[in-house]
């Protein structure tokens, strides 16, 4: 290969890396939610109470999300979360949360019942104190 070969190639390999780092970034945004690829997601919990939104397609039939939280020493723990129909603000499942104290771990499972094949969005909003991690999973009726 001749030097602009090579050039090329690794211009061409700093964009396909690029864009695919900003295809799994966590989005802000309700309007643009990050699509669920796989049935589970992980993060960082934060004290500065960021939100971000996730789509997955559900139903028909009982969905069931676990949510897993693991505080760091001597620190809470917290995220909120909420499943939305995509098109409206209403609240198919609300006001949850699973918390981990001092180093500890904290879960919550909830389901719901689809009556059809919908997407919905997942809204997880970090507790306003402390820090840790997270894993949410989906089992039941997805994709």
């Amino acid at each position: 290969m001749t030097r602009s070969n090579y050039l090329m190639f690794g211009i061409f390999a700093m964009i396909l890396a690029t864009s695919a780092v900003t295809a799994f970034a966590q989005s802000t945004d309700r309007d643009h939610p990050t699509p669920v690829v796989k049935n589970e997601i992980s993060g960082d919990l934060t004290p500065n109470k960021l939100e971000n939104y996730y789509s997955l397609t559900a139903g028909p039939g009982e969905l069931t999300i676990t949510v897993d939280v693991h505080a760091r020493p001597a620190d809470i723990g917290v995220l909120n979360f909420e499943l939305l129909a995509i098109k409206s603000s209403t609240p198919l499942l609300c006001c949850e949360f699973a918390q981990g104290d001092d180093g500890g771990t904290g879960q919550d499972i909830k389901s719901i019942k689809l009556a059809k094949r919908q997407t919905i969005i997942l809204h997880l909003t970090n507790g306003p104190v402390g820090g840790g991690t997270y894993t949410v999973r989906f089992t039941g009726a997805t994709h």
